[in-house]
């Protein structure tokens, strides 16, 4: 899209607060203070929630007649000059969608970001993995003496990055389907499609419909950083300089040699155009998949600037993410692992058949919650990989039906103590719900700590 005029906008709406619409009107008032950019416009900001996070600031910065507790009607869309929408906020709504037929630019804080910001950016998207590459990649960064600010949809809204102040040396962006959807403008030095599992299939008309938004990360991309094992997705025709990774050995781009390295019978060293760099019992990380994760990291460090050698020696510090593939108990022999931000089939089904060649004893897999629409027969090749499946949530039943004596408990403190009265040393007990949170907690991260708790009270017991 053509750049913003702010000077022609006299009326301006937010549709949601929370960190990012926060984040959007502290932008939007800078303007207002700074100049006589937006001297006279009009910014409302519109969210149904009672209570929404960020009223207090925005209320502050608006006063209490700009902020409106209800949804947005085609009268308000219509009327407005520019319309900022939050991730969450479906585009595919009726006011929205005729707002756009009618001229009026529907944008995300991503697309400002992108048209105002000069700093270097790679960035990283797909159904799994996105959280922990880019966390990654900042690590490695900063290990580097490199100052690479993680934003989008971790972390720091990337509007934050406009702020006065010290200016980091590059960024590095976790981009949504959500948030892609909305941005046209952004330039990057690379990016990267980790892989495609149907998600959001509540939001999307199709899977198809679900990987072209993705795909609109390549729109402005330098460097095409693609998984190999999921040609499918891919944009065709590649047009930027391709680098590829993925779960088999590769003469030109990185990729996975197997052997028994760390005594597990999958792939156990990472290679760089035929030649190992990394071997698996050098990483803290869990599980196979975390491979794949370290291969698309490196890739988007080298389009940052940063030597091969360096970032490999940096990334082998690398400890992972809360609430992924997390150790949260090692007690009697048994390993207790936290992968609440599983929230679809194909987090889980990544954690499973990466963890399974990693445990001596069986594997008791607890999921279930809010399925968001997702066919949860996908699942069922993965569930023979697991010799006890406990199933909690709203939409434990329809996965408990795919694995033959599958239990369904209320709760997952139940979950967890009956999964302690089954198990013995040697085995792994794992929360990957491939579900959202919503169901019964706030969100995937209170889930995770509710189960890290929960196994702790076990041992505290028994003590």
């Amino acid at each position: 899209m053509s750049k913003i005029a702010w000077h022609n906008m006299k009326h301006i709406i937010v549709l949601g607060l929370g960190k990012t619409g926060v984040s959007v009107l502290r932008y939007l008032h800078d303007k207002k203070q700074q100049g006589k950019t937006l001297a006279n416009a009009r910014i409302q900001v519109f969210d149904s929630r009672i209570d929404p996070p960020g009223l207090a600031e925005a209320k502050q910065m608006l006063g209490d007649d700009e902020f409106l507790n209800r949804r947005w009607e085609i009268e308000d869309t219509l009327a407005a000059d520019i319309i900022i929408a939050s991730p969450g906020i479906d585009l595919r709504e009726e006011p929205i969608v005729l707002a756009r037929d009618a001229g009026i630019p529907v944008v995300g804080d991503v697309e400002l970001f992108a048209q105002e910001s000069s700093l270097p950016a790679v960035a990283v998207t797909g159904s799994n993995g996105k959280s922990t590459v880019t966390r990654m990649v900042e690590f490695i960064a900063a290990q580097c003496g490199k100052n690479v600010a993680a934003a989008g949809n971790i972390g720091l809204p990337v509007l934050e990055l406009l702020q006065p102040g010290e200016q980091p040396d590059a960024v590095m962006l976790e981009l949504s389907s959500f948030q892609l959807e909305s941005i046209n403008s952004l330039k990057l030095e690379a990016a990267a499609l980790m892989n495609i599992s149907a998600d959001h299939m509540d939001r999307y008309g199709s899977l198809e419909d679900y990987i072209k938004a993705k795909q609109r990360i390549f729109a402005n991309a330098k460097t095409w950083v693609l998984y190999r094992q999921q040609q499918d997705t891919w944009p065709h025709p590649v047009t930027g300089k391709l680098m590829t990774f993925g779960n088999d050995s590769h003469p030109k781009h990185f990729g996975l040699l197997s052997g028994n390295v760390d005594r597990s019978s999958g792939p156990v060293a990472i290679t760089f155009r035929g030649n190992v760099v990394l071997r698996a019992d050098q990483l803290q990380l869990q599980g196979i998949h975390n491979l794949v994760n370290v291969q698309a990291a490196l890739a988007l460090c080298q389009a940052i600037g940063l030597p091969i050698e360096q970032a490999v020696n940096a990334v082998k510090e690398f400890k992972g993410l809360p609430h992924r593939c997390e150790l949260v108990s090692n007690n009697g022999g048994v390993l207790w692992v936290n992968d609440s931000k599983a929230t679809n089939i194909g987090a889980t089904a990544a954690a499973v058949e990466g963890l399974r060649p990693t445990v001596n004893g069986r594997l008791l897999l607890i999921a279930g919650g809010e399925g968001k629409g997702a066919d949860f027969r996908e699942l069922q090749s993965t569930l023979e990989c697991v010799d006890i499946l406990l199933t909690i949530g709203e939409d434990g039943s329809r996965i408990g039906k795919l694995f033959n004596g599958s239990r369904q408990v209320k709760s997952l403190q139940q979950a967890v103590e009956l999964a302690s009265s089954l198990v013995q040393a040697g085995d792994m007990v794992l929360l990957s719900p491939a579900c959202a949170s919503f169901d019964q907690f706030k969100n995937f991260e209170h889930r995770g700590d509710s189960f890290r708790q929960a196994v702790e009270a076990l041992y505290v017991d028994s003590a």
